[in-house]
């Protein structure tokens, strides 16, 4: 009793250690929960977490994701891509799906961000998003900004950044994201600049007003300023200077570089060179970037123009073409604009072979169902045949037979209890009937109606059997008695049958009287018999020995 009860207690445990180890840690869902609000104090509860006291590869995998997406949530760059390797690795077998395409998504992060290579950037992103539920909402507006910023940054062809942003804005607003929806809002903006310059004004309309709703001067500074290079383009220089000084009121006296130059040039544009030099005087020329860059020699062409000095302009036009249309631009334009077109014709082939092999598959389903269908019915019929080829041999011996054998055994039923006479008197006239057609050829289809006539006489009619019995007994000297006696192995089944053979009922009787289906059956059982009485030779003739004593 000790033993079973130690039992017991050490599967509780091994079960209690195994849920346990299942179980989600709740610090880690609580830090995914603000991940996307508050990413700061996601990142604060990861960093309280010893990992090694994390149970389960589940919880390990969990955490390395969470700790990836809250250092870029941070702005905090990695070192290597290790960490979330792992979360890959181990939801790339597992069901989550959510998880799968997250880490996939961080993971083109690291490529974008830290490693600098937006080639193995873009193949996470496509993975993810291929991989992404449609309903999946955040996921799906994040992969398609992460992409759409890497095609922009680097000046990708097709228009794939501007799909991509739309794409990334559909989702957000799906979300009620306002500070994403402004984000992409602008980009979309920013590339409709030159091609949709109404819908480009109106997109920077929306971002301003979720601007200033959320209360967040630093994005209302940016649809100003982006506004303003749209005035610029369209040649509406005083829009755009106006624009321009509205931005400079809120960014405290202090623009972006390229800022500057969009003032000075609408400024030349406008034929004031002094205000023009004044603000392209007070770019910090040793902090421009690339963008910057064009910026400068578009500025400072408009402003060699507006002082007269057209050989300075023409040098500037040649720098800025130069700049924007380099080499290296248009390899990087190339690259990434096929890379996402092989990623999708891989993709659609992939997919096209799946369909493929699933239609062979339903093919060979269906000729299989077919040949099994078809086997079927030809057992059907098989069968069938050989049903009605067995009714009629019986029918045919039935015929065979002379009615006369069973005269003797109808003089003899009129002393016997009634229901036994009237039971074996049916039976009796049934099984003549069907003899009576030998004599008639057109008697076949009534003799086949009346052999389906005749039910079966039940083992547990037990006035028939023990009338029948008595009658065997007083008509051949208690041969059933004897037979009962020196063979206990015999069932009360096999009784039944041996009466019937006592009453001198052929082959073709019993099957029909006992709803055999063949003369076969009967020979089979009354083997059967013969083989559990232990006897040698044939059990007609050992019936026949016995009734005559």
């Amino acid at each position: 009793m000790k033993k079973l009860l130690y039992i017991s207690l050490l599967a509780i445990l091994l079960s209690a250690s195994i849920s346990c180890s299942r179980s989600v840690d709740k610090r880690l869902v609580l830090a995914d929960t603000l991940m996307w609000t508050n990413p700061d104090s996601s990142l604060a509860i990861l960093n309280t977490i010893n990992r090694d006291s994390l149970q389960g590869d589940e919880n390990q995998a969990y955490y390395a994701l969470l700790l990836t997406q809250a250092q870029f949530r941070c702005n905090i760059p990695l070192t290597s891509d290790t960490l979330i390797s792992k979360a890959v690795d181990y939801y790339s077998d597992n069901h989550n799906r959510e998880h799968y395409t997250r880490s996939l998504l961080y993971k083109g992060g690291y490529y974008e961000f830290s490693a600098n290579q937006p080639v193995e950037a873009i193949k996470w992103f496509k993975q993810a998003e291929d991989n992404a539920d449609t309903t999946d909402y955040r996921n799906l507006a994040q992969i398609n900004m992460r992409l759409a910023m890497l095609y922009f940054k680097h000046y990708a062809s097709n228009n794939l950044d501007l799909e991509k942003f739309k794409k990334s804005l559909y989702y957000y607003e799906k979300l009620h994201d306002k500070r994403m929806s402004l984000l992409a809002s602008m980009y979309i903006a920013s590339l409709y600049r030159i091609t949709r310059k109404d819908t480009a004004e109106l997109l920077y309309d929306k971002a301003q007003a979720l601007a200033i709703e959320l209360k967040d001067s630093s994005q209302l500074y940016q649809s100003i300023t982006g506004k303003a290079l749209l005035y610029l383009v369209d040649s509406s220089y005083v829009d755009a200077k106006d624009c321009m000084l509205q931005a400079l009121s809120l960014s405290n006296g202090k623009m972006e570089n390229s800022h500057y130059f969009i003032l000075s040039e609408a400024y030349s544009k406008l034929g004031l060179v002094d205000s023009s030099e004044y603000y392209f005087n007070k770019v910090d020329l040793n902090s421009c970037n690339s963008y910057d860059s064009v910026m400068f020699y578009r500025a400072r062409k408009e402003l060699a123009i507006a002082k007269g000095d057209f050989a300075s302009a023409t040098k500037y036009e040649n720098n800025y073409l130069n700049l924007t249309d380099s080499l290296e631009h248009n390899k990087e334009k190339y690259e990434l604009s096929k890379f996402e077109s092989d990623f999708d014709n891989e993709r659609i082939a992939s997919k096209a072979k799946k369909v493929t092999s699933l239609n062979k598959i339903i093919y060979y389903l269906v000729a299989l169902f077919l040949v099994f269908a078809l086997v079927t019915v030809a057992l059907i019929i098989v069968i069938s045949r050989k049903k009605r080829k067995d009714q009629q041999q019986m029918i045919d011996e039935l015929k065979e037979e002379n009615f006369g054998n069973y005269e003797e055994l109808r003089s003899n039923l009129a002393d016997f209890d009634n229901h036994f006479s009237k039971t074996m008197n049916e039976r009796l006239k049934s099984l003549e009937e069907i003899m009576t057609g030998a004599y008639n050829p057109n008697q076949d289809s009534k003799s086949s109606e009346v052999e389906h006539k005749i039910s079966p006489i039940a083992d547990d009619d037990t006035k028939f059997w023990e009338g029948l019995y008595a009658y065997i007994n007083i008509k051949h000297n208690g041969a059933m008695d004897r037979i009962a006696n020196d063979y206990p192995q015999l069932s009360a089944s096999d009784l039944n049958f041996i009466k019937l053979m006592c009453c001198g009922f052929s082959d073709a009787a019993i099957a029909v009287c006992r709803n055999y289906r063949n003369v076969a059956s009967v020979r089979g059982r009354r083997r059967k018999i013969r083989d559990k009485m232990g006897i040698e030779g044939n059990l007609t003739d050992y019936i026949r020995n016995i009734t005559v004593r």
